[in-house]
């Protein structure tokens, strides 16, 4: 998930879009802000206004003989954090340049900053009929691992084994209760 700051929308409103699918590049998503004015944010009020453009990629792997969905999932998530910040940029200029180069888009100096979340909660394995045993109750993978030790509780989608957000809130609320208790 990358969020990257704009100088302005100008080639945005060229373009006349607000959400693109790139199915064949780094990032398959890239989309600007809805325009909602929610808490203290306010939209973008024009076209020379700065804007901020969310990017999301999900890289996949090809897989290889008598791999399993785990295998294939690990191996996406290895590569989510072996990726260097500066493949991260080139991916993010090369794409936008692609994109909205036609429409006046200078990637070196529209681009004002770029942020990278390496968020490889997607990434969590749900466990699998066909791949997987059933654990007796406490004996999964995923609990054992997140058994509270001393004051250090786990709280993530990976201690859940499920990639979404309620397994994170189910997590945190875990975790409070274990603090707490």
């Amino acid at each position: 998930m990358t969020n990257v700051l704009l100088d302005n929308g100008r080639a945005f409103e060229k373009l006349d879009t607000m959400q693109i699918q790139c199915p064949d590049d780094p990032y398959v998503l890239v989309t600007v802000p809805p325009p909602t004015t929610t808490g203290g944010y306010k939209p973008v009020e024009n076209a020379e206004s700065p804007m901020v453009v969310y990017m999301l990629g999900a890289p996949t792997v090809e897989p290889e003989e008598d791999e399993t969905a785990r295998d294939l999932l690990l191996r996406a998530r290895h590569e989510v954090y072996a990726t260097d910040f500066d493949t991260y940029e080139l991916q993010v200029r090369e794409q936008f340049h692609a994109l909205l180069g036609h429409h006046g888009f200078n990637h070196q100096t529209d681009i004002k900053a770029i942020t990278v979340n390496r968020w490889a909660h997607g990434y969590s394995y749900d466990y699998l009929a066909l791949d997987d045993p059933k654990w007796a109750q406490g004996q999964a993978p995923h609990e054992i691992g997140r058994q509270q030790f001393g004051r250090i509780s786990i709280a993530n989608s990976d201690s859940e084994a499920r990639a979404y957000l309620d397994a994170a809130i189910d997590a945190g609320w875990r975790v409070v209760a274990e603090q707490t208790h």
